[in-house]
């Protein structure tokens, strides 16, 4: 594929500056890009190491000065240049239509331009809607929903009931609608609790690879449109998860949790059951959240306290060394102004 830049620039609503016939066969890294190739800075100080690349075009930001090669600049560089890697993106090979060694169910609803690959499993009653693509190997059980473009990668697994919206991409390994984590004392064994709820996915939502989301045990595990979940994460039972948060990888969230919009959890927060995180929260890595958190904001710490009182906690716990030093040279003190005091 070859695309004059002047194009580009036209597809990311930039402002071009230089030889707009410049032809751009790719993209690249900063450090990677190679001749016919547009790479991007988000710095202007950046510049000077763009300009002796071989790269042929730059996506700078609007307010860096002029360099040497042709240039697109714009407000956000780094969505841009986002943009630009769609466009050069190698095209996903699929099986169109039904494979024949695919199993399908009956009364499975298949709207246009369906894709279902070798060895695949759909199950009865089962409704996949336009554009759907289900890889080789993956699972989807009975009457389940896959809203319009919803990409199911090999070795999925989907349980029955389950909802999935528009364009929900699942990667490799995931489990969606496996059964919750419910069990009962009798007689000093545990007996399991059966999960007879479902997981509703909302649109746009992206679930990592091996990552699981339970179904509820009543009612329904909740996932809201635009919320984007990275490799490795647990999601329990009846948890409710708001619009466009992003959960990192190995995040892990217990049974009946509910969070709101635009949270941000980092690598390897842990969230106890039965808890409310509200709206436009940040959670730092690591981070163990015990308790509501209810007020917008940045947290960390174990538990999880607003980042600015858990940044003083950990100052604090660098001084214990010496701390403790101090205290056994006062206790030192101490005992020999009581050996004193016995003499008198």
């Amino acid at each position: 594929m070859t695309i004059p830049l002047a194009d580009i620039a036209a597809m990311v609503n930039g402002s071009l500056t230089g030889d707009g016939r410049t032809l751009i066969v790719g993209v690249g890294s900063l450090e990677t890009a190679r001749e016919g190739e547009i790479t991007f800075i988000d710095k202007p100080e950046l510049l000077s190491v763009a300009d002796v690349s071989p790269a042929a075009a730059l996506i700078a930001p609007a307010n860096a000065p002029r360099g040497r090669k042709p240039m697109i600049l714009t407000e956000d560089p780094r969505l841009a240049f986002s943009k630009v890697l769609e466009i050069f993106a190698p095209k996903r090979n699929v099986y169109r239509g039904v494979h024949p060694r695919a199993v399908v169910g009956e009364n499975v609803t298949l709207s246009e331009n369906v894709s279902i690959g070798a060895h695949a499993y759909v199950g009865d009653g089962t409704t996949l809607e336009a554009g759907v693509i289900i890889y080789p190997n993956a699972y989807v059980g009975d009457n389940v929903t896959l809203g319009a473009g919803t990409i199911i990668c090999p070795q999925v697994f989907v349980g029955d009931r389950c909802v999935l919206g528009h364009r929900v991409v699942v990667h490799a390994g995931a489990s969606i609608g496996g059964d919750g984590f419910g069990y009962v004392q009798e007689g000093g064994k545990h007996r399991k609790i059966p999960q007879i709820g479902v997981v509703i996915i909302g649109d746009d939502v992206e679930i990592g690879a091996n990552s699981t989301v339970d179904r509820a045990t009543l009612g329904a595990t909740k996932i809201g449109r635009g919320t984007k979940i990275d490799d490795h994460v647990h999601i329990a039972h009846n948890v409710v998860i708001g619009e466009d948060c992003l959960l990192c990888g190995q995040v892990g969230i217990s049974g009946s949790v509910t969070v709101g919009d635009r949270v941000i959890m980092a690598g390897q927060v842990g969230v106890n059951d039965h808890i409310t995180i509200g709206s436009d929260i940040i959670i730092g890595g690591q981070a163990g959240v015990f308790s509501d958190l209810p007020e917008p904001g940045y947290y960390s710490g174990y538990p999880a306290k607003p980042h600015n009182h858990s940044l003083r906690v950990l100052a604090a716990t660098q001084k214990l060394p010496d701390m403790a030093k101090r205290l056994k040279a006062v206790e030192r003190l101490l005992e020999e102004l009581q050996a004193d005091a016995s003499k008198d």
